[in-house]
């Protein structure tokens, strides 16, 4: 090993065998590339001077006594032209061995090191070797180690592979580290002529605008819906930049990791080119030879990088919805930006010829299926991350309805006006996280809407209907049951007991829910309660006795689609009933506009549901 490395030591006089890759890649084989051309060049004049000085070329100069009519023999003359074309002879395959010698080292060397090597390395070094060739052939043409160049200097027959794979890693660390430099929020739209410019210009083709390529610059939040503003006092300072500042969707890590997998393809690309140059012969590949192999660079960076921009946040389990929610922003803002970006290489593929004539339609082809590749993974992440985000305020909304309601008395003997407590902290909860999710797309944002007031709806529903058996101290105090009765899904046990007042009081919360939920301006966001309204409300009719009768059903149906007899029965089981003396004294006001059943109604309702549920 020592000895084959001597060759080009002797010849540059310094140990090639030290130094990092970095180095090497650098100062290193540049040097040796010099070096051994500049011994070429050498070598091809010194060879040029022996063949002129060869007998027979010159034989004017050889001496010749004319005057004394001696001449030297011709055997003599034979024997010395012989002997100089052996010497010369002798020295061009010694110069060859030593030429060869040299460049199989190199390209030991350099084999050895591109295992190491960054893409931008790999690039460089097949460009060097490029020209290395070329420069070899000019210089010393009738080297016999010229047959041999291609296959000493050759890479690894996967080495288009390893290109791929270090493009991958490299471009996932890349965008890690964008991230973690991000400050993950929405960048502000500048105040620049670009910006202020009217959208009607959309209709035309529009130049890139520098820091916002490929059209990110038209991805700007939608203003902030007044009722979302009602809640800020309206001369405090986050008042005025909510309502003032325009922001785009994305945050500012989104355009630098655009620009770098558009470099980052195209030193792809120019390394396999050289490779090519080179004469690299790749296995057959659908989608128009090389250029498919930079398709695959694209489309596999688009992946890493979408991966990237959510790993870069270190505690993925410690998110809030605002880091969440702008994780899912920034790769839909990368996704919006695929189709031009795989316009924009294509268009440069086809001009440096990449792109042959014979393989067009199969390489267009091949690029739109990579192009589908590359928008599927942002998909899979943008779900997995909505998917984050809906777990994140389900956890939260569960937190707070545990808390409120854990010992909440459902039976509680007078009327509210306001809504309850438990009512009030869901409903800022989700102000707050609804005003956040500005920079989702619309769909998303609205099923995020769908998702919070429908868990919640649904929490209060099984609260209300599930199963639950009376505790050993069954007294009037309204209680969630503890005896042989299970958790629903937040951890909260089903309410036991709940009398008239507990109902009215729900039904005040139910109201409230639909308002606030009109109040979003999400078209049927409401519609999330109204299994809840149906079942509140059926037990507040004071029709309810009469509703119940079976010839009455469709009436009941018609006006209470939702309320089916079998949570109705449900309800029943947990009423908690009057007394005589309590109906008397909660018969003033508005108590009487609902129906307080007795004891003894309960029963009878009881019986006539399950005599047609069974």
């Amino acid at each position: 090993k020592n000895e084959v490395r001597s060759y080009l030591s002797s010849l540059t006089g310094d140990d090639v065998s030290l130094g990092t890759d970095r180095i090497f890649f650098a100062k290193s084989m540049p040097h040796l590339c010099a070096s051994v051309v500049g011994f070429s060049a050498v070598e091809a004049a010194l060879e040029l001077g022996s063949i002129s000085d060869e007998p027979g070329e010159n034989l004017d100069s050889v001496p010749n006594d004319s005057k004394g009519g001696d001449k030297k023999d011709s055997t003599d003359i034979h024997a010395q032209s012989t002997a100089t074309t052996s010497s010369s002879s002798s020295f061009r395959e010694a110069s060859s061995r030593y030429e060869r010698s040299l460049i199989n080292e190199l390209g030991i060397i350099l084999r050895s090191r591109a295992i190491g090597a960054t893409l931008a390395e790999l690039a460089r070094s097949s460009g060097l070797m490029t020209a290395f060739r070329s420069a070899l052939k000019v210089v010393h043409p009738s080297s016999a180690a010229r047959r041999s160049d291609k296959e000493l200097l050759a890479m690894d027959v996967d080495i288009i592979m390893t290109g791929l794979k270090v493009a991958q890693e490299e471009q996932l660390k890349a965008t890690n580290k964008m991230v973690c430099d991000d400050r993950k929020e929405a960048m502000q739209v500048p105040r620049t002529h670009n910006f202020r410019a009217n959208h009607d210009s959309a209709t035309r083709d529009e130049a890139e605008i520098i820091n916002f390529p490929l059209g990110l610059h038209k991805l700007k939040q939608k203003p902030i819906a007044e009722s979302s503003l009602d809640a800020l006092d309206r001369g405090s300072l986050q008042y005025m930049q909510a309502a003032q500042e325009e922001r785009f969707t994305f945050s500012s890590s989104v355009p630098a990791v655009v620009r770098s997998i558009h470099a980052r393809t195209i030193t792809f690309a120019f390394f396999a080119m050289c490779q090519e140059e080179l004469g690299q012969v790749f296995a057959f590949k659908k989608g128009g030879g090389i250029a498919g192999y930079v398709l695959d660079c694209i489309e596999n960076c688009v992946a890493v990088a979408a991966v990237g921009m959510k790993e870069g946040y270190q505690h993925l389990d410690e998110l809030t919805v605002e880091q969440a929610v702008q994780i899912i922003a920034n790769i839909s803002a990368l996704q919006s930006t695929l189709p031009r970006l795989f316009g924009t290489i294509m268009r440069g593929l086809c001009h440096v010829g990449m792109v042959h004539g014979d393989q067009l339609e199969e390489t267009f082809q091949y690029a739109d299926s990579t192009l589908r590749g590359a928008d599927k993974s942002c998909d899979q992440e943008i779900g997995a991350m909505y998917s984050l985000v809906y777990e994140i305020c389900r956890n939260k909304i569960d937190m707070l309805m545990n808390f409120s309601l854990e010992n909440f008395q459902w039976v509680s003997k007078s009327t509210r006006d306001i809504p309850n407590a438990y009512c009030e902290s869901l409903i800022e909860y989700m102000r707050n996280t609804f005003r956040s999710l500005a920079p989702m797309d619309e769909g998303s944002r609205a099923g995020l809407h769908f998702s919070c007031c429908g868990h919640i709806a649904e929490r209060l529903v099984k609260l209300l209907t599930d199963k639950a058996r009376p505790t050993k101290d069954d007294g009037d105090s309204s209680q969630h049951g503890v005896i042989n009765s299970s958790k629903d899904d937040g951890g909260l046990l089903p309410i036991n007991k709940i009398d008239a007042f507990g109902l009215k009081n729900l039904s005040v919360d139910v109201t409230e829910f639909m308002s606030f939920a009109d109040s979003t301006g999400v078209p049927q966001l409401g519609e999330c309660f109204n299994e809840l309204k149906c079942l509140v409300d059926i037990m507040l009719d004071r029709d309810l006795p009469m509703l119940l009768l079976p010839d009455n059903e469709a009436v009941r149906t018609r006006k209470y689609p939702f309320a089916t007899l079998d949570k109705v029965l449900s309800i029943l089981e947990k009423y908690s009933g009057m007394g005589l003396s309590d109906k008397l004294m909660g018969s003033s006001g508005k108590s009487t506009s609902i129906l307080m059943l007795e004891k003894k109604e309960v029963s009878h309702l009881l019986r006539l549901v399950k005599m047609q549920t069974n």
